[in-house]
Formats: C-alpha cells, sequence, structure tokens
C-alpha cells in the first residue's frame, strides 16, 4: 500500500512494517475436537476477538507458539477486519486470524501501532469494497508503509491513547454493574412490589394480593403509525413535519441526531398519524420490541407504520414505561417473533398484553426507584461516548502529527 502523498511532519520516517512488527497466522484446529463443555482450552474465532471471550473449547494437542495470552493483539482477516486486544485468559488462536508481535530492534512501537492499525485495516477493507467476502493477506501487511515519529514519541502517545482506553474499560465494568442492578431491581419491584407480605397467583406469576393485572388495551389506547404515500420520500430538510423511524428509536426513546422529515406537500395525506410528547411508541415490524417515550421536541411527530403508540394511558406512564421495558413484556414480544416467520407484532396482539398494576401511589413509587438506576446508566453511557470522542480526536491529531506530544503536554 502506497504512502499518502502529503507532507511528513518533522522527525517523522516513512518506514515499511515489514521486518518491524511480527505476524503468527492462526493454525486449523480439528473441529472434531472442538466442545462447548468448557473441555481442554478456549478457542478463538473471528468472533470472538472483540467479544473478548470463547464458548468453543478445543480437547487436544496443540504448540504453544498458537498459546494466546491477555492483551495479546488480534487482528481478523475475513468480513470487517477488526483489531483487538484479547480480553480473555489463556486461548488458542484459530486459522484466519493474525497475532501481533513485538520483535527486536524494531522501529515501530506494537503498542503505539494499535492504535495505527485500524485506519489502515478500514483502507484495505475500503480498497475491496465489490468483493463479497472480503479477505485479508500477510501481504497487505507486509506491503505497507507508514509515516511514524521517533520511538519515544510512539511511545508516548501509546500511553495517552491507552489511559483514554483504560477509563473507557472502566465505564464498561460500571455499565455492566448498574446494568444488573437494574435488571434485578426491575424483576423485585414489578414482581414483588414494596412492602408487601401476602401474594396470589396470577397470569403472570406471584404478585401482591393487593395488585391487578389488565390487559393493555385496558389501561391506554393502541394505535397505529403510517407509511408516506407510494412514491414519496422522506427529505432531510428541516422544516415542521418530523417523522420518527424505528431507525430513530432506541430501548427508552428517540435519537433525534438523523431525523428525516415528512415535505410539506404530502404532510396532509398522513396528518392524523402524529404521536404527542409524553406518548409511548412500541416498534412492531423489523425490530420488534423497542419501547420508549416521545421527548417534547417531537411533539406532534409523524409515526413510521411500524410502531405503535400508546396514548391516553390511565397508570403512572413511567411505571407503564418499565414494565414493558420488562422481561414481562419483552419475553411476550421475543414469543411472538419465535412463532411467526415475518417478525410483526399484530395490534390486536398488543393490545392482550397482560400488565401487573398496583395502586398508584405504588406505582409511582417502583416508577421513582427505577427511573434513578435508568438515569445513572444513561449518564455513565454519555461519559463513555465522551471519552469515546475525546480518543477520536487524539487519534486524528497525535498519529497524525498534527499535535505533537510536547505541544500536547505544554497545553
Amino acid at each position: 500500500m502506497k504512502i499518502e502523498n502529503e507532507a511528513i511532519p518533522e522527525n517523522w520516517e516513512v518506514i515499511k512494517f515489514k521486518n518491524n512488527v511480527g505476524l503468527l497466522g492462526g493454525y486449523p484446529f480439528d473441529s472434531k475436537k472442538f466442545n462447548e463443555d468448557g473441555i481442554g482450552l478456549p478457542l478463538i474465532r473471528i468472533r470472538n476477538i472483540l467479544k473478548g471471550y470463547s464458548e468453543t473449547f478445543f480437547n487436544g494437542e496443540y504448540l504453544k507458539d498458537y498459546l494466546i495470552e491477555k492483551n495479546d493483539i488480534l487482528v481478523g482477516m475475513d468480513g470487517d477486519f477488526h483489531i483487538s486486544r484479547w480480553q480473555g485468559n489463556k486461548a488458542l488462536l484459530n486459522q484466519r486470524i493474525l497475532k501481533l508481535y513485538q520483535i527486536p530492534n524494531s522501529q515501530i512501537n506494537l503498542d503505539f501501532f494499535y492504535y495505527l492499525a485500524q485506519p489502515f485495516l478500514d483502507r484495505v477493507h475500503f480498497r475491496t469494497a465489490g468483493t463479497t467476502v472480503k479477505h485479508l493477506s500477510n501481504k497487505d501487511f507486509y506491503n505497507a508503509k507508514f509515516k511514524l515519529p521517533p520511538l519515544p514519541e510512539q511511545q508516548k502517545i501509546a500511553e495517552i491513547l491507552s489511559t483514554v482506553d483504560e477509563k473507557i474499560a472502566v465505564i464498561d465494568q460500571q455499565i455492566t454493574a448498574t446494568e444488573e442492578l437494574k435488571k434485578g431491581l426491575m424483576q423485585r419491584l414489578l414482581t414483588k412490589g414494596i412492602g408487601h407480605t401476602e401474594f396470589k397467583d396470577s397470569p403472570l406469576g406471584e404478585i401482591p394480593k393487593s395488585w391487578e393485572v389488565r390487559k393493555l388495551e385496558e389501561i391506554a389506547e393502541i394505535k397505529g403509525g403510517k407509511r408516506l404515500p407510494k412514491g414519496k420520500s422522506l427529505i432531510e430538510t428541516k422544516n415542521s413535519h418530523p417523522y420518527i423511524r424505528v431507525a430513530d428509536m432506541k430501548m427508552g426513546g428517540v435519537d433525534i441526531s438523523n431525523i428525516l422529515y415528512v415535505p410539506d406537500d404530502v404532510f396532509p395525506s398522513i396528518a392524523r398519524y402524529i404521536i404527542n410528547k409524553g406518548d409511548l411508541f412500541i416498534t412492531v415490524a423489523g425490530t420488534l420490541g423497542l419501547v420508549g417515550e416521545i421527548p417534547e421536541g417531537l411533539d406532534g411527530a409523524n409515526l413510521t407504520e411500524n410502531a405503535d403508540k400508546i396514548t391516553n394511558i390511565k397508570v403512572d406512564k413511567h411505571f407503564l414505561l418499565y414494565v414493558l421495558l420488562s422481561p414481562i413484556i419483552q419475553n411476550a414480544v421475543e414469543r411472538e417473533q419465535t412463532n411467526n416467520a415475518q417478525p410483526k407484532l399484530a395490534l390486536t396482539r398488543i393490545r392482550t398484553f397482560k400488565v401487573p398494576v398496583p395502586p398508584q401511589v405504588e406505582q409511582q413509587k417502583i416508577a421513582g426507584s427505577l427511573k434513578c438506576v435508568f438515569e445513572k446508566i444513561e449518564n455513565q453511557k454519555d461519559k463513555k461516548q465522551a471519552y469515546l470522542q475525546l480518543k477520536k480526536g487524539l487519534m486524528q491529531q497525535l498519529l497524525t502529527g498534527k499535535v505533537r506530544v510536547n505541544q500536547l503536554l505544554e497545553a
């Protein structure tokens, strides 16, 4: 791969990858000796690179060269060409995966190259754009040249970026812990309530004696959305007619970053199919069971035909939202998906979903407790996103020499 025709920063050099970084390809282990019973050593396949763990094990003899340790750098050679540090314990390197390793007297610091590699792999991936199944070869690396700073600067850049990665890893652990807390809290509060000692059997299992089980249609109205007339398209130009697609929906709410709009001349034909702030939605086609609340900024937006709105809610709105997000409803959605060849949730089926209904005061208490946990997770995700943006900016500046390490340290 040719180096880009642009100026090289002061004191940087164009260096060949070959003879500066070691490559080890994985071994074609005998699939007859694979198992999922935890016998032997985990076997790393391409699907496991980003996951950081494998549920497939190899029970047989192997050469120690193919033994992978935690933090070894791996590259998938098929598909999307991901690079990642292995986060699991000792494991075996299967075929079509490369291990990158440091070699003596190299001009390339491997920790630095770890951050430089993904943009390079993305360029190789783009270069093979018409190929049905994309493949990476050792030659793609060996023929490559890179603009690199002196080794001490490479090391310092790697340290700066790895510090950000460590922060992101800590936040990921916090999110995982809070998600587990949320899961346990939802299970307890939405089935056992607060402070109850007497329980009864119900279609949803054991619930507090003072609770009821109602069909969703008994506590709210459920109405469908509407597609655009045939031959008409949404537009990016902002007007007063936003249109909420399934692509804009996420668990809990709406991502407004890529909202499209209904042309003014088309709006009258679908003007009746709107959703208002505070209404809830549930996706009914494609991705099933996404549930969330409509924010104030999308009050009066048009709603896709692939989602239904839940409006005129007679119970605490946020209590109902958390029930819809819980396994009580999500498991029902999953059963519908399993039983139908074309994933789709019928309006008539949604109306009959069974919902636990505590007294109003308890609904509010349960919703308040869960809201704190949900908000904590959102704050943690926002914090992670801020660090990811920081990392992206640092990579763009430091890996190209636009900002030198000394400039950053002095700033």
